[in-house]
């Protein structure tokens, strides 16, 4: 395979095996069969998660979760936390709140 991948599933079937997975860089689906010669050795490259990620990119990913949430809940969630005014022509003007001074 010309890329790490990490096998979901592996089903014999007679003389070959069918490998399940998906790449790890661009993330590329993989099924593949192989017969008993030519099967790659597998590598085990982790079993315990390492913690070692960007933690910005993890919190903008928390952070757009959270808003998508609150966006089904509430379409105008995220106008009433940026304090943006929707305009006249903007459905839901009523739920506009007031100025503060």
């Amino acid at each position: 395979m010309p890329e790490s991948v990490e096998i979901v599933a592996a089903t014999r079937l007679d003389s070959a095996i069918r490998l399940i997975g998906r790449g790890l860089q661009p993330g590329a689906f993989v099924d593949r069969f192989f017969d008993q010669s030519h099967l790659p050795a597998p590598t085990v490259l982790s079993r315990e998660p390492t913690f070692d990620g960007e933690g910005l990119r993890f919190k903008l990913g928390v952070e757009a979760a959270r808003l998508g949430l609150a966006y089904e809940y509430d379409p105008y969630f995220p106008l009433s936390i940026a304090r943006i005014d929707p305009l006249a022509r903007h459905p839901g003007r009523h739920r506009r709140r007031p100025h503060s001074s």
